[in-house]
């Protein structure tokens, strides 16, 4: 036999064999495809099995809670017993905003709101209708501590600043008096 002889290693016609000429695939892709799966199957438990998380407080309710069970916890947020309640219409500054007081000293306006919110609710009980859900899904609402409606009496005394349309001339008013955040220098 002739070494230039050229040899076909393969057949050009053939057809492969069903089962003998297929590869079993790597063991990494073996891995790769149950850990893909073991990832998909604990992903539909975690959204389909029940939660623990407290549901949505439902629009249009009303919470009211005792002056013992009250909390402020900011300059625009309440704890009515176990609920948080932003009240609605109103921005107060974080704790931490820096704002000047008569004599020009710095005073931490967060918390001057949010000490001016507790002395409209001392010693009294709040009553809040929920009408929505901040961004944060924490309920908004209206709320009043006896006669006073807080949001617009913190707006009206210098101490949040108006998002609602109705709070407009009160906020106006206590910017052009200088109270509260709108104090010269603030």
């Amino acid at each position: 036999m002739s070494l230039n002889h050229k040899r076909r290693i393969f057949r050009a016609h053939a057809k492969p064999l069903p089962f003998r000429d297929r590869r079993l695939p790597s063991l990494a892709v073996l891995l790769a495809t149950a850990s893909g799966v073991v990832t998909l199957v604990v992903a539909v438990s975690l959204f389909v099995r029940s939660s623990e998380a407290p549901a949505h407080v439902p629009a249009n309710l009303r919470l009211s809670a005792p002056a013992a069970s009250l909390a402020v916890l900011d300059g625009d947020t309440l704890r009515l017993g176990d609920q948080v309640v932003r009240l609605a219409g109103i921005t107060a500054p974080a704790r931490g905003s820096v704002c000047h007081g008569s004599g020009q000293e710095s005073v931490d306006c967060g918390v001057a709101a949010a000490n001016a919110l507790a002395s409209l609710v001392r010693g009294s009980a709040v009553d809040c209708t929920i009408h929505g859900h901040d961004d944060q899904g924490r309920p908004v609402g209206n709320c009043r501590a006896g006669d006073t409606v807080l949001s617009e009496a913190l707006v009206r005394n210098g101490w949040a600043r108006a998002e609602a349309a109705d709070l407009q001339d009160p906020q106006t008013t206590a910017r052009a008096a200088g109270r509260g955040i709108w104090r010269t220098g603030s």
